[in-house]
């Protein structure tokens, strides 16, 4: 990658644009999905003041081809794409059976290096765009949602129960892998507006003590401080193995120093001050 920005001609916009790629690169990841409009929740779990939800149909309302639209983009953030327009085969997987579909895309100027692809959210079809090749509906995401919070099913059990009702069903395609279903659902929940107007009308949101499953016995305050509602995410507490990532190789035969300078421009949490940082190196090392 490094030697890939060194290689565009000298000039202010070139090394902008070189600084802009990799950072967009840099997010592509298989946890990071097309679709990144806000979902609605589910009917059975919804308030009165939630919009909502889009419902998934089975017959001949869906389009052949999935179009681009003004709601595009690609899985890394970019939301432009080019005029060369592909339409490629489009699974997507149901809660009964999956769908053999197509889809537009077309490259993505901010990641053309690792070949993002820019796609529609499919959002108001009540679709989740995985990544412009496989996607899941809403209804068997929330049928999961359902079945952990009503009877602790686990990923495993589920996933099986889907595979044996597309093989009744005789679904064209099998079902997927219980890894890419575990990744689309956490995906999925992330999306979606899950709120809560609970609270006490006296202490407010967070009441010294609580009283829950209707006993009697009230907890000291220092018990419930981290008490929270289920659907709030917390990185420091997510057990969540990922896969380990084979080492990236570079063609970049400059001094080691400014490699690990670059390395940790791309690296900053702060991806304004790594832009700054990596346009600097960039402007230093031409001169």
């Amino acid at each position: 990658m490094e030697a890939a920005l060194l290689d565009l001609p000298v000039s202010s916009e070139n090394l902008q644009a070189a600084t802009a790629i990799a950072f967009a690169s840099r997010n592509i990841s298989p946890t990071t999905t097309v679709s990144y409009l806000p979902i609605a929740p589910p009917e059975w779990c919804r308030l009165p003041q939630d919009q909502p939800c889009i419902p998934f149909y089975y017959d001949n309302k869906l389009p052949e081809t999935f179009a681009l639209d003004s709601e595009s983009r690609c899985s890394c953030g970019g939301t432009t794409w080019s005029d060369d327009i592909t339409i490629t085969n489009y699974t997507v997987y149901t809660v009964v059976t999956a769908m053999n579909l197509s889809i537009q895309t077309s490259y993505c100027p901010l990641c053309s290096n690792t070949k993002g692809r820019v796609g529609p959210d499919l959002g108001r079809h009540g679709i989740l765009n995985w990544n412009n090749k496989i996607g899941f509906s809403h209804d068997l995401l929330d049928l999961y949602t359902h079945s952990f919070t009503t009877s602790e099913t686990p990923f495993h059990a589920f996933h099986q129960t889907i595979r044996g009702l597309y093989e009744r069903n005789q679904s064209p395609m099998p079902a997927c892998s219980q890894r890419a279903f575990l990744c689309a659902w956490f995906a999925y929940v992330r999306l979606q507006q899950i709120g809560s107007n609970m609270q006490c009308s006296q202490c407010g949101p967070n009441p010294p003590t609580v009283i829950a499953d209707g006993i009697s016995i009230s907890f000291a305050k220092h018990r419930i401080q981290s008490l929270c509602p289920p659907t709030e995410s917390d990185k420091l507490k997510a057990w969540v193995k990922l896969p380990r990532r084979s080492p990236k190789t570079t063609c970049f035969t400059g001094p080691r120093t400014i490699r690990i300078s670059i390395q940790k421009a791309l690296d900053n949490e702060d991806m304004q001050a790594g832009k700054e940082k990596l346009l600097s190196i960039l402007q230093n090392m031409v001169r």
